[in-house]
């Protein structure tokens, strides 16, 4: 459902598959190109991340996917969002109410380079992406389902919407010195949820519009310089 359209639009695709997971190699608008579907959560990203990383030796990755809209964003479904950092929002110590990042407990998740980095990793930013709307990115383990949590998170992060994914995906980029650019589209809002699966539908357009978003910018050179 997340990779679809890129799929279809990829030509010479060959299916590789290394340690469970997909990549298709092939080409967009001339540039040789690999898509992998790592799957749900951190752990799959990660690991999803390291073999796209050690197989192909990309020069870039675009990490891309669905997200849920934080109260006051003001994302709606089906826009696109860019992140400037992604942040580990479930990383390091819980007391009571409250919560406290690797930093408090003097574990760094990363350390390279002479530099330290506990919750939060940058993201880099395309000159072509400057006017999408952007902010940080939180990457959780469990969905929000509650106004009132959503409010938590997006207050002690800035946060202004959540994924699964993401912190991983820049956290094993930035060990690798490797530029990456989050987009994700929004398939819902943080609300107070019965347990019940999100919309299906909210799901396909959110992947849909940032399927195509990615498709303009990799036919316009804006993503990939020539």
């Amino acid at each position: 459902m997340e990779a679809g359209l890129l799929l279809d639009c990829m030509t010479g695709k060959e299916e590789v598959l290394v340690q469970g997971k997909s990549f298709f190699t092939g080409r967009l608008s001339g540039r040789a190109f690999v898509l992998s579907i790592c799957g749900v959560g951190k752990t799959n990203a990660a690991h999803g991340t390291t073999l796209l990383i050690e197989r192909f030796r990309p020069s870039q990755i675009i990490s891309i996917g669905v997200a849920g809209a934080y109260p006051s964003s003001g994302l709606e479904i089906g826009d696109i969002a860019l992140a400037e950092q992604e942040v580990h929002g479930d990383e390091g110590l819980l007391l009571g109410e409250s919560f406290r990042g690797m930093d408090a407990l003097g574990l760094p998740l990363v350390r390279v380079e002479g530099k330290e980095f506990y919750n939060r990793f940058p993201l880099s930013i395309p000159p072509a992406l400057e006017a999408v709307r952007k902010g940080v990115f939180i990457t959780v383990s469990s969905c929000t389902g509650t106004i009132k949590r959503g409010k938590e998170m997006e207050e002690l992060f800035q946060g202004i919407c959540e994924n699964m994914e993401g912190a991983a995906v820049a956290q094993i980029c930035t060990l690798s010195g490797i530029p990456c650019t989050e987009i994700r589209g929004i398939s819902n809002l943080i609300e107070d949820r019965d347990g019940s699966p999100l919309n299906k539908k909210d799901l396909i357009l959110a992947s849909e519009k940032v399927q195509e978003f990615l498709l303009r910018l990799i036919e316009g050179h804006h993503i990939f310089p020539p």
